[in-house]
């Protein structure tokens, strides 16, 4: 307890007094912790927190923009692959095409040589056609973005390349088929030259002189058929109708020895009937002069009687 004797109070003034410590008061204010520090500390200790909550968000936002970015990188690599396997799928497709053109009909017109075409040229061609080195493989397998542009440029040349060789491979073939064909067609035009020929002397020598005239005219009938195929130019149909004409050919001179055979046949009998007649009219005569001589005879009996 505080001795209140122990105040003084001064001053003789009405309205005013001054207060004397009591030192009791000191000395229990003296026992008293001092405020001021701990309101320091508890200011210090809000900068920390603060500063580590702006430290964690500032580590937050970071980890969220890289999760963010790596989100969308991951992204566009998956956007960028998916139009290089679209890309590397329509370079399969044409690389396939390719290699069963080389390998089909390619192969198939690299097995004529040069001595069964009209022009060997042709054949010099596509052996250079099937020699040209295709491009070499790729894959969209690129570790970043930016080497997709590359790689999907390099499949797209690669798409050229087969569109071109396909293209010159192809007009290879043809013109090699063609040539071939071109050639088969004169060699089956001076074959069929040669059988007409043959056929124009036929007619003529048989003319009116075979047993069927039927055969004569589906000959005549043929040769001029023929003439309009050489015209046209179809090998099928001149092989066909040289075949027809031999055939005709052969049914005409057959025609002809028969009616050779029946003309000889005929005069033999001919003969052989006027042979017999001649021999009848022989022996009749030699029957009636003998029939003469005897009544001859008899009369002169019949006179040497009297």
């Amino acid at each position: 307890m505080v001795d209140d004797s122990t105040i003084v109070y001064a001053g003789a003034e009405a309205g005013t007094q001054t207060e004397l410590i009591n030192p009791n008061e000191i000395a229990a204010l003296a026992k008293k912790p001092n405020r001021k520090p701990q309101k320091d500390d508890e200011r210090k200790y809000l900068w920390v927190i603060f500063a580590s909550i702006a430290v964690l968000a500032l580590f937050a936002v970071v980890i969220f923009a890289g999760v963010q970015i790596h989100n969308r990188r991951q992204q566009q690599l998956a956007q960028e692959h998916a139009r290089c396997e679209g890309a590397m799928a329509a370079l399969d497709k044409k690389a396939k095409q390719y290699e069963e053109l080389r390998a089909g009909d390619g192969a198939s017109a690299g097995t004529i040589s040069d001595i069964q075409v009209a022009d060997s040229g042709t054949v010099e061609l596509l052996d250079e056609q099937l020699k040209a080195q295709t491009p070499a493989a790729t894959s969209c397998d690129v570790p970043s973005v930016d080497q997709y542009d590359a790689r999907i440029q390099q499949i797209r040349d690669h798409e050229e390349w087969y569109d071109a060789h396909m293209r010159s491979l192809q007009e290879a073939v043809d013109s090699v088929n063609d040539s071939k064909r071109l050639k088969e067609v004169e060699e089956a035009t001076a074959a069929l030259d040669d059988t007409l020929r043959e056929a124009q002397t036929t007619l003529d020598l048989t003319r009116g002189q075979v047993a069927d005239e039927a055969t004569w005219s589906r000959l005549s009938e043929l040769y001029d058929k023929a003439k309009q195929a050489e015209a046209a130019g179809d090998l099928d149909e001149i092989t066909s109708i040289e075949q027809q004409i031999k055939s005709a050919i052969s049914d005409v001179n057959a025609s002809r020895d028969k009616k050779i055979a029946d003309d000889e046949r005929k005069a033999r009998e001919e003969a052989q009937k006027k042979a017999q007649a001649e021999a009848d009219r022989k022996k009749a005569e030699s029957q009636s002069s003998k029939d003469n001589d005897g009544n001859a005879n008899q009369d002169n009996k019949d006179n040497d009687r009297r």
